[in-house]
């Protein structure tokens, strides 16, 4: 019989997870992390290669690599988003087209000249997690995967798609907010107990906020809110033009007019490296006082001597980035309005997602709410997959489809996830 494992398939990251007496991450890639990057490239011989070494070596993949493929699930060729992720080569080298043969809204990624669907991709990802957790387990069969809660019919379909291509059997969708719950315990409350919940989920791509309300075992979703193109990565970007300023100021030159007169290999090692040094620097900064960047290792002025490194404080950090988590309040205050819901309501605003881990988050966040009220456990960033592998978990196997299980139901409100186990008959995707 074919294991269940609970998968968060993320803009930026990805992660699985397994539940047996406990729950546990399942390690990926050579270097057994935590985080499997969502980044997929093509090399020369037609392979696909997927994860953090494939991210770590942008300056060898590009352009042929893809970065944020979820986006492009279920969309448009035609949504201005997707327009500026063509527009927008730094970020994203790979191509971005009309699918050929597709419907007028249809999107292609290419890679060497050759068009993929953005589901041929993220099953890739799906894939490469799959065979990790087949050698740490034993086989495994199916997967509850989970999805963002503004997630439509067709972007869940992709995701369903992506999952086939993967050799993976859809066990349920499940909604990210709902995961993050399930992983925080609260599907272990008492009879008489209700809580009433704010995920605050921000990840490297999307900043997403859902209530939920706990009682009688079950989660039903109230409200949900966010900003969909908010992320970790506009943090990045906010300290890379700061570094680049930095560069123009202590060094005395214009950085666009050197690259100008440097080789497409010289700009494209400059990139590439400016673009791991401040992923660095931000997690370093979660954790010290200050960050260098080496700028020294990949950038030499016109004599041929190597620029000034760039050291960046927490405070200067922290003061760069203080609007864009100000941002994520405002959008709290403004979710909380549209469902009049009191912050007196709220029982526990959980924090989800990598970008979470930031000091300066929790920090303003129990300034606005209170330190009773934020809760944040000790990797944020692997929540949602460990409330994937709970739910997982529960999917037993009984006379061919027949599962004894949680029932979920969806709709395009609310989605409420029935605790209490009974016998249900399951359709799987296949």
């Amino acid at each position: 019989m074919g294991k269940a494992i609970g998968i968060d398939l993320g803009t930026t990251n990805s992660v699985v997870a397994f539940k047996d007496v406990t729950v546990r991450t399942i390690q990926t890639g050579a270097n057994n992390e935590d985080l499997c990057r969502s980044c997929v490239a093509l090399d020369k011989n037609g392979n696909f290669l997927v994860g953090n070494s494939v991210f770590n070596s942008w300056k060898r993949h590009a352009p042929n690599i893809v970065v944020s493929a979820k986006r492009l699930m279920g969309a448009s060729i035609n949504d201005s988003n997707v327009q500026k992720m063509k527009t927008n080569s730094h970020a994203y080298p790979f191509g971005i087209q009309k699918l050929s043969g597709g419907t007028e809204d249809s999107v292609a990624i290419v890679l060497r000249g050759k068009e993929y669907t953005p589901e041929q991709i993220s099953a890739e990802i799906l894939r490469a997690l799959k065979n990790d957790a087949d050698t740490k387990l034993g086989d495994v069969e199916y997967a509850v995967i989970t999805v963002p809660a503004y997630f439509n019919e067709k972007q869940k379909s992709a995701t369903k798609k992506a999952a086939k291509l993967a050799g993976l059997k859809v066990l349920q969708l499940l909604a990210e907010p709902t995961a993050a719950a399930l992983s925080y315990g609260f599907d272990n409350l008492k009879d008489d107990e209700d809580k009433t919940l704010l995920i605050y989920d921000f990840g490297g791509g999307t900043f997403d906020l859902s209530i939920l309300t706990a009682a009688g075992g079950q989660f039903v979703e109230t409200g949900a809110g966010g900003d969909r193109w908010l992320g970790g990565d506009d943090i990045d970007a906010i300290l890379s033009d700061y570094v680049k300023d930095q560069i123009e100021q202590q060094n005395g030159i214009n950085l666009e007019e050197l690259l100008s007169d440097k080789t497409d290999k010289e700009v494209a090692e400059f990139t590439a490296g400016l673009k791991k040094d401040v992923e660095n620097a931000k997690k370093t900064l979660s954790q010290s006082s200050s960050a260098t960047i080496m700028i020294s290792d990949y950038l030499e002025n016109e004599d041929g001597d190597p620029l000034e490194d760039i050291v960046v404080s927490r405070e200067t950090f922290e003061s760069l980035i203080r609007p864009l988590i100000q941002r994520t309040i405002d959008l709290i205050e403004e979710l909380l309005v549209k469902t009049s819901i009191t912050v007196d309501d709220l029982s526990n605003i959980l924090l989800v997602g990598g970008s979470s881990c930031i000091p300066l988050v929790k920090r303003m966040l129990v300034e606005k709410y209170g330190e009773e009220k934020v809760m944040s456990s000790e990797k944020p960033m692997l929540a949602i997959a460990h409330g994937a592998a709970i739910l997982a978990a529960q999917w037993t196997p009984l006379n061919g489809r027949k599962m004894m299980t949680r029932v979920l139901m969806w709709t395009k409100k609310f989605q409420t996830v029935l605790l209490s186990t009974q016998q249900s008959t399951i359709t799987l995707s296949n």
